[in-house]
């Protein structure tokens, strides 16, 4: 059975127009079609701001794009904390045969270690790019990509120390 506009519709488009609501969001709340409801408030006198509009539309984009950075930022912070972690000094833990714990301080992670936190890295300077490409024009792509050719490397080479004999060690990071 066909659905007819009502005076109930009638009054919530009014009251949804006053509040400042869009066509779209108008017509998806009160479930008819935009042209419904474009007709329905030419009727009754309304119009629609093209200029509210616009301007919904802009912030509507300007809420993603701080996101983006946002993001961006979080990603080059992991970045520069992975980069860190994998050149500063490192607790080994572990047991011996009879179950004693023992711990020593490497000057740094043992290589696989090294090698899990420069993929991090590497990861998150990726993803942050990435970002930086999706908000960015040709030439902020270039500039970003500029940057990271320019920078530095983060790790050094790093041979993993054998425990002491009689020592079984289980490799893992404990914070300092």
């Amino acid at each position: 059975m066909a659905r007819t506009y009502s005076a109930e519709d009638e009054e919530q488009l009014r009251q949804l127009h006053a509040d400042g609501v869009s066509r779209n969001e108008i017509a998806r709340r009160m479930e008819w079609s935009v042209e419904t409801i474009t007709n329905y408030a030419q009727r009754l006198g309304l119009s629609f701001d093209r200029e509210a509009v616009r301007a919904a539309t802009d912030a509507r984009q300007i809420d993603p794009k701080d996101r983006r950075q946002r993001i961006q930022e979080q990603l080059l912070d992991l970045a520069e904390r992975s980069i860190e972690r994998a050149t500063d000094r490192y607790l080994v833990h572990g047991w011996t045969h009879t179950g004693e714990s023992v711990a020593e301080w490497l000057q740094q992670p043992p290589a696989k270690e090294t090698k899990d936190l420069t993929l991090a890295a590497s990861s998150a300077l990726t993803s942050a790019l990435n970002l930086a490409q999706a908000g960015a024009g040709d030439e902020g792509r270039e500039n970003a990509r500029s940057l990271l050719r320019t920078s530095p490397p983060t790790t050094s080479p790093i041979s993993r120390i054998p425990p002491a004999p009689g020592r079984t060690w289980a490799w893992g990071q404990l914070p300092l």
